[in-house]
Formats: structure tokens, sequence, C-alpha cells
């Protein structure tokens, strides 16, 4: 039996939006009309490269660096996008990648639109492919930081 295309799988390998990648996660920001200019900036994800549903079965070390990843990128994206909170979830249903997505709230935001529904707010910041680009190689240069500030010199 042939074994189905993997959604995740197959973006990791074009890498249009990818910020990040080691051997055991990928960053990317989230761009679901990349020929539109309503995509929200400021939604990234973190996935797993190796199949999994939940942190439940990661190894320690991926596990680890998701958790690792979870706090320098949520770092990077209030430093770099002025954000107010950044939301990180994970649903799990339908595709087998742990995927975490980290999504930055913008001050400006009404409360209606906090939690879920916060890339619905009309008035929020968006852009199509070339802003999406600008935004990430500032957020990958400063996630870089965020991960290696904990050094040793």
């Amino acid at each position: 039996m042939a074994q189905e295309k993997c959604l995740i799988c197959e973006k990791h390998g074009q890498s249009t939006f990818e910020i990040f990648r080691d051997a055991f996660l990928v960053v990317n920001h989230f761009v679901p009309h990349p020929d539109e200019n309503d995509n929200y900036l400021g939604y990234y994800m973190i996935e797993s490269r190796r199949h999994f549903k939940g942190i439940y079965d990661a190894t320690d070390e991926e596990a680890a660096a998701i958790g690792q990843m979870m706090r320098a990128l949520g770092k990077a994206m209030k430093t770099v996008l002025n954000a107010a909170h950044v939301y990180s979830f994970v649903m799990g249903d339908g595709i087998d990648h742990l995927h975490v997505h980290m999504v930055a709230r913008y001050a400006a935001a009404p409360r209606e639109y906090y939690g879920p529904k916060v890339d619905e707010w009309p008035s929020a910041p968006r852009g199509g492919a070339e802003s999406v680009q600008k935004i990430n190689r500032k957020v990958a240069e400063a996630l870089r930081g965020a991960l290696f500030e904990n050094e040793p010199k």
C-alpha cells in the first residue's frame, strides 16, 4: 500500500517561509494565502520533523528542543513584533506532526479577539509573502539571539 503524502513533510521540503530548522523541528510563519495580502503577521508554527501527534510521544530531546524553541520564539516575537502577548497552543488532530501554534496578540486588539480568535481581528497587521519575509528576517535574527543568550561565552 502506498504511503499517503504528508502535508507537513511536503512543507518542510519547500521551506519558503521557514526561519529555523534543526534535527528535531522546523519553525515557519503560517501563510495560508501566499498569493494574497490577508495573512496574519506574527503567526508561527513549531513543527516536529519526526511524525508524532502529541508531546507525550516526543523523545526527551525533542521535548526539550520544543520547549526551548517556544521560549525563544515567544521572546523574539514580543521584541520584534512588539506583541503584547504570544499565545501558544496545540490541537494535534488530523496531522501526525506535533505543531505548536505561536501567535502574537497586538496591544490594540480588542478583548473580543483575545485567544483563539486573535487572527480574526479585522484591523490586525496583515500582508502578503513580501511582508511575511520582511518580518521573518527580523524574527529569525532575534530568535538566534534568544536561543543562544544562555550559551557560555
